[in-house]
């Protein structure tokens, strides 16, 4: 029977893998956000500050509403970037996951209306990253840490419990909040969820022919949501269960990607599901991929040299080269006099030793994973380069030195996850819970306003309402059609003369630029949010006016227009589907 530590903690590996994981996830947001960075983020976009503010709850708070400018989001963004890279690399790690995790939720405030599920996820695990010691290993801060704080793998504490728990509650409260019939009787969720065409990718058009299929993969997911956050802390067949499961959830979160149109959320659940990769996964992956070399590795740098060390040091823990020593070349008189004689650092592999860019090369071809390099910084061009920049380096020593004593000092004190930290995120652990609890039907639980305000501020709101408690049961595309000041009708939507197009595309999902427009758009079309879609309609009317404005500078303006919605009705399986169309909005653009 597993211990307690062993299933609520986590290896310092896995942190590691998290780490690098949250830093590209936050890259890959960041550049897709870039696309439509005036129209989302921007006065001049879809939503200007002073209808967001209109929106937001009193605690909810952006730096992004600071100003209303391109180049104050491109600045934040930037920013945002800067400590992403900061973050994957491992580089002063716990500072840069806050100012990770303070600019998200800044970015996610500035424009609420085009947020989905993985914001939210993307978020909380953030948060949690927070009270973690991602840096512990395979990072800047674990080459230079002198300390010795960690030096084992396993860790195990009230973060790592919650940052699980987390995860696994998505899991749980999305199935019980599942509560319609369709679910586990009638087993047509899947199919309702696949008749959502503005949803849905080519694949899953295809797909939807094969209605068992379909009925069987309903109850397999809403059984694995409801079962498997159990299973996989079960302390009884713990390796073998919590395998199984995370591999169930990340295959899962992959047929959502083919499936449907959903963003990111699929990779940043996946991300979530490989903090349960276990210890064990490590040490075998450690004895697959064995350093690469033909006897004892030893790496040479001149003492005295700050830059020399930590560059030394820095290269053994990015080529993966475990405890491979880094020793002053002056405590072996050979090695010393080489180094001198050659005016280069050393490595030394069995009698065979290496110098300047050919010891770059030899380190490169040793690691386990970076081995390819190894090839490639052999060749003649290459170590041609590579010799000259060499050069430039050994002459600017004294100044490199400078630079890393102030940006990479030595770690000469642990880093503190001690009591505090961890009654914290206990204490979180238990708000997260009480405000799950509270999204289920009949429990009884009702959020006092100052809760409310907490969970504003911090962004840990929970509420995975997917597909709950059924899927969806209309599909909506927009078509927007309009008259210049000459007189001209024209298809606004897709910029071109002539009237619009009322009939159904081929693949619905492709008429909308993005996830984030399709996320806009259909709260225009949703009329259950008393004066949200009128206010966003008229903040969309005004930007489709300035929009047409800037595309067409020579021609006629645009004089006016009528925002219509295609709306395609759920039917049951065998029923043909039923089209309406409702017209959501009509724009003056003079008025």
């Amino acid at each position: 029977m597993a211990p307690l530590r062993t299933i609520f903690g986590i290896d310092l590996r896995t942190l590691a893998l998290f780490r690098v994981l949250l830093g590209v996830y936050i890259l890959i947001d960041l550049a897709m956000r870039s696309r439509d960075l005036v129209s989302h983020y921007t006065d001049a976009g879809i939503m200007p500050r002073s209808v967001q503010i209109d929106h937001l709850y009193i605690t909810t708070w952006s730096l992004h509403l600071a100003n209303g400018a391109a180049w104050f989001q491109a600045l934040l963004f930037v920013l945002a970037g800067f400590a992403a890279i900061g973050l994957l690399v491992g580089w002063r790690t716990r500072a840069m996951t806050a100012i990770s995790w303070l600019l998200m939720l800044s970015v996610q405030n500035r424009n609420t209306f085009i947020l989905s599920g993985e914001d939210n996820l993307a978020l909380l695990m953030l948060f949690w990253a927070m009270f973690l010691p991602l840096g512990a290993r395979c990072s800047v801060d674990a080459a230079l840490d002198r300390t010795n704080r960690f030096t084992g793998n396993d860790y195990f504490t009230m973060a790592t419990m919650a940052l699980l728990l987390q995860g696994m509650s998505m899991y749980f409260f999305s199935a019980l909040l599942k509560t319609h019939p369709i679910w586990y009787q009638d087993g047509t969720a899947v199919h309702y969820a696949l008749q959502l065409d503005y949803l849905v990718t080519p694949f899953a058009l295809w797909f939807r022919q094969f209605h068992e299929l379909m009925a069987g993969l309903t109850y397999y997911v809403y059984a694995l949501e409801l079962v498997g956050p159990f299973l996989i802390f079960s302390p009884i067949f713990h390796r073998t269960l919590r395998t199984i499961f995370m591999l169930a959830f990340m295959t899962m979160h992959l047929s959502f990607l083919l499936f449907l149109e959903i963003g990111f959320f699929p990779f940043i659940s996946i991300i979530m599901n490989l903090t349960f990769m276990p210890g064990w996964m490590w040490d075998k992956l450690a004895g697959w991929l064995p350093l690469r070399c033909q006897g004892q590795l030893t790496i040479w740098y001149d003492r005295g040299c700050d830059f020399c060390e930590k560059s030394c040091q820095l290269l053994r823990v990015f080529l993966f080269l475990g405890d491979t020593p880094v020793r002053p070349a002056q405590d072996d008189a050979e090695i010393g006099a080489e180094l001198e004689r050659q005016n280069s650092w050393v490595v030394s592999e069995g009698e065979c030793r290496h110098f300047k860019t050919g010891a770059l090369a030899a380190l490169a071809g040793t690691s386990p994973v970076f081995f390819p390099l190894g090839w490639l910084l052999r060749r003649s061009l290459v170590q041609a380069i590579g010799d000259r920049c060499y050069g430039w380096v050994g002459r600017n020593r004294p100044l490199l030195s400078r630079f890393t004593a102030r940006w990479l000092p030595w770690r000469l004190v642990p880093q503190r996850f001690g009591p505090v930290t961890q009654v914290f995120a206990g204490l979180f652990l238990v708000f997260i819970t009480v405000q799950n609890v509270s999204t289920l039907p009949g429990s009884g639980v009702t959020l006092p306003d100052g809760f409310r305000m907490v969970r504003q501020a911090l962004g840990l709101y929970q509420n995975w309402t997917m597909f709950a408690p059924y899927p969806e049961m209309t599909s909506p595309w927009p078509v927007i059609e309009g008259e210049l000041t000459d007189g001209t009708i024209v298809d606004v939507y897709h910029d071109r003369p002539g009237l619009a197009d009322f009939e159904k595309p081929a693949v619905v999902s492709k008429v909308y630029a993005n996830y984030r427009w399709r996320k806009f758009l259909s709260q225009l079309e949703d009329q259950t949010y008393e004066d949200v879609p009128q206010t966003l309609a008229l903040a969309y009317g005004r930007y489709l006016c300035g929009h047409w404005r800037e595309a067409h500078p020579d021609g006629p303006a645009l004089s006016s227009f009528i925002l219509y919605f295609q709306i395609e009705i759920s039917q049951p399986p065998g029923v043909p589907k039923e089209v309406e169309t409702q017209q959501v909005w009509s724009h003056d653009c003079f008025g």
